[in-house]
């Protein structure tokens, strides 16, 4: 806590669920329900950035998301399609695990793998794909491959 008796958001870590946990055994339901998922989301991404040392317009790029759309999905400013941030997730390398609380966050459910097309990408995350890589890998499986919304341009 700060002097001020607000809760310091610098020494929470992204997607620490405590804080909301506390909230909820209140006896009202917390009015900054949504405010506070998207504060998660982006503290959720710039703590990834951080700990892996990529930036952003590299991970949009090697995403091949619009510029625009890739850094409001990032910043927790809008909120995209699955397929969007299982994109992110591969052109940042992301393991597993992470991916799954980076689905969480962002209210996208997560990766099954008792769902052919969830495996396939299970898969890809696991062997380290790219995002080319996994297409041409879904493709070949004649699954549909991940969206990357170019077709909306």
């Amino acid at each position: 806590m700060s002097d001020d008796g607000k809760k310091d958001n610098a020494n929470r870590r992204p997607l620490d669920t405590t804080h909301m946990q506390e909230k909820l055994k209140g006896d009202y339901f917390p009015q900054d329900f949504e405010g506070f998922l998207d504060d998660d989301i982006r503290n959720f991404f710039d703590a990834l950035l951080n700990e892996t040392g990529q930036k952003k317009s590299d991970i949009i790029r090697k995403a091949n998301l619009s510029r625009t759309y890739g850094y409001q999905l990032m910043e927790g400013r809008r909120r995209g399609k699955r397929d969007y941030y299982l994109l992110i997730a591969l052109a940042m390398s992301l393991d597993l695990k992470t991916t799954q609380r980076m689905l969480s966050v962002t209210k996208c459910g997560a990766l099954h793998p008792l769902i052919k097309r969830d495996a396939a990408v299970i898969f890809a995350l696991n062997h380290g794909y790219d995002s080319l890589k996994t297409y041409e890998f879904m493709c070949s499986l004649g699954l549909q491959p991940l969206d990357d919304g170019a077709e909306n341009e």
